[in-house]
């Protein structure tokens, strides 16, 4: 875990296993502290804006919103036109760049989730910056994957794994592993109900200015049970793919 002013750098990366968790991504930027306010989205729904992705992403992407919708009971992801990539403006705006809100550069990340919240845990903005130097460009099951993980952050999760439990298996995994997940798993899902429960809202008080800010990446890793494309990560870091803005 990488820290960064206001915030953390959360990755997911590449390997193999299985097992059953999910974490929430908190106030205080430890999801471990599991008495702290979680982070939401106070009507339960944001708006996800893709205009800014160039095909064949913003259908992939378009796709990794649908399939969440899909398996939530009391969470909408909605749509949006295009926004400004890290404004501050209520919207998750997804886009491709070779540096991501806030931070200087992606290290290991395929792609990150710049959160803002107000004291009380109440999210105001979620933005999704994808790596435009990694291999998820040139393989649509591992975009969608890394999409539909990053928009787990947007909606307030954190690492599966990330107190303890290796959270193989679930969609909120800090590694992508294989095989490839093609929708929210139940750990997953039951992590997002935790948040905003089926009948009830998201929880917390209100008021407030944005004060805190955290950064969700997902990277690959390394092993031999690493999905064999992960090593391109390290290879295609060296070139640069033009962006799309």
């Amino acid at each position: 875990m990488r820290r960064v002013l206001l915030g953390s750098l959360v990755a997911l990366v590449a390997t193999a296993a299985v097992s059953h968790a999910f974490e929430l991504l908190r106030v205080n930027n430890n999801p471990c502290a599991r008495g702290d306010q979680h982070l939401f989205w106070r009507d339960a729904t944001v708006p996800v804006a893709i205009g800014l992705l160039p095909e064949p992403e913003r259908g992939l992407a378009d796709e990794a919103r649908r399939r969440w919708n899909n398996s939530l009971r009391s969470f909408h992801f909605g749509t949006a036109g295009n926004s400004a990539p890290c404004a501050r403006d209520g919207i998750a705006t997804m886009v491709l760049a070779d540096t991501p809100c806030g931070l200087a550069d992606f290290g290991d990340a395929l792609a990150i989730t710049r959160s803002v919240w107000q004291a009380d845990g109440t999210l105001v903005d979620a933005d999704v910056t994808f790596n435009d130097n990694t291999f998820i460009l040139d393989d649509p099951s591992a975009f969608l994957e890394v999409a539909m993980h990053e928009l787990g952050h947007v909606l307030g999760l954190d690492h599966s794994d990330a107190c303890g439990a290796n959270g193989a298996g679930t969609l909120m995994e800090s590694h992508l592993t294989p095989p490839r997940l093609e929708a929210p798993q139940g750990d997953d899902i039951a992590g997002a109900e935790a948040i905003y429960p089926v009948g009830g809202g998201g929880g917390g008080g209100g008021g407030g200015v944005p004060e805190g800010a955290n950064s969700c990446a997902i990277v690959p890793a390394a092993g031999p049970a690493a999905w064999p494309l992960v090593g391109a990560l390290l290879l295609l870091a060296v070139r640069r793919r033009q962006s799309s803005h």
